[in-house]
């Protein structure tokens, strides 16, 4: 906590500084990094502070398109049986979040 009370979001305030500098390949690792602190129970700092930072990621990389992409790519990558372990991993945890965020369409089923 800071002196005033507000949590301490140095993880979102380091993200946020590196946000426009990075490209979407590296906010996109750093987005699958905060998933797994999330999902991992291991903060650097606290649970909120790293939520904040996923928001942040994901947020920037949704505006652009690049989650869309990514899924597809995730989807493909997990198919080719070519993806080692933790990027399997690390694929199938977004491909779970992305699936939650954006539940397929059942209107024509």
């Amino acid at each position: 906590m800071t002196e005033t009370g507000e949590p301490d979001l140095t993880v979102y305030r380091h993200h946020l500084a590196q946000l426009l500098k990075r490209d979407a390949d590296e906010n996109f690792r750093a987005l699958l990094v905060q998933a797994r602190h999330i999902t991992g129970t291991s903060y650097e700092t606290t649970l909120y502070d790293h939520q904040q930072a996923f928001r942040l990621l994901w947020r920037h990389l949704e505006r652009s398109g690049y989650l869309r992409r990514a899924r597809r790519d995730a989807q493909a990558r997990l198919a080719s049986g070519h993806a080692a372990p933790d990027e399997r991993a690390d694929l199938k945890l977004f491909l779970t979040v992305y699936g939650q965020v954006h539940p397929p369409n059942d209107a024509g089923a």
